[in-house]
């Protein structure tokens, strides 16, 4: 009991140091920038990115928060093509088991227009629940686009939560305002390099963040990138074996700790 308290005061702690739950492998690998890179990984950042997906692709997610805590994310994601456009859905859920839970859940939808240009819609349900304490919900939106300026080079926006939607005064957590803006560069057809810049309305300070992924090989990736509000390291490796993808990551958190995540996908 007085551990799952003290997982508790820590969660919370992280909740107001991070505002944020990390995005799948290898994005967070790469610094936790995403808004201006392409995948099924764009559900957990800028939903404009599965925009471009031409094969349909699902992924499982886990993630131990500061390792010798209760602390866990796990998550579900799905994307298929369509002519009409991309649909996708992403659930998490955050938290300490039977003690803490915000869970997440929403549908997207992604279109290319053209060559250059991709928009995307998600769609989220929120559920806030904690022990002795009940459950409290909400809804609300993101919005997020992509346009391809170069072959190599993509810049990116995003908007989590436009319209302000809150769980009531009841509840400890909130839901944030995002606004982030990213680019991502092929310097080389084995080195791309990426860059992120994100405001939490509530938040004073501005996150600035950089990643990068090299490919020595076809189905090898090593990966690695750098968050200056609170300072925090990252890094990672992928394999792709046929339609299988296997990404792993760690977030060094200078305070805080180690907190490792793992994804398999399948492309189908």
């Amino acid at each position: 009991m007085f551990g799952t308290f003290l997982n508790l005061i820590l969660l919370l702690t992280a909740i107001n140091l991070s505002a944020q739950v990390y995005p799948a492998s290898r994005y967070c690998a790469m610094g936790g920038t995403g808004n201006a890179l392409q995948g099924v990984e764009g559900l957990t950042s800028n939903v404009a990115g599965i925009g471009s997906m031409t094969a349909s692709r699902a992924g499982i997610y886990h993630q131990e928060h500061f390792l010798n805590t209760d602390i866990r994310t796990q998550g579900l994601l799905l994307a298929v093509p369509t002519k009409l456009g991309v649909f996708g859905s992403h659930i998490s859920n955050y938290g300490i088991k039977d003690a803490y839970s915000e869970l997440k859940a929403n549908l997207s939808y992604a279109k290319r227009f053209g060559p250059q240009l991709s928009i995307g819609l998600a769609l989220n349900y929120h559920q806030l629940q904690l022990r002795e304490y009940g459950r409290n919900q909400a809804f609300s939106a993101d919005v997020g686009l992509q346009f391809q300026v170069k072959p190599f080079w993509v810049i990116g926006a995003r908007v989590a939560n436009p319209g302000y939607a809150s769980y009531d005064y009841s509840a400890y957590s909130v839901i944030p305002v995002i606004i982030g803006v990213g680019t991502s560069y092929q310097f080389h057809p084995n080195l791309l390099i990426t860059a992120d810049s994100e405001k939490v309305l509530y938040r004073d300070k501005v996150d600035f963040r950089t990643g990068l992924e090299y490919k020595p090989i076809s189905w090898m990736s090593f990966r690695g990138g750098i968050g200056l509000n609170e300072f925090s390291q990252f890094c990672g490796f992928g394999f792709v074996y046929h339609k299988m993808i296997l990404d792993l990551a760690t977030v060094i958190h200078h305070r805080l700790g180690l907190s490792p995540q793992l994804l398999l996908a399948y492309a189908f």
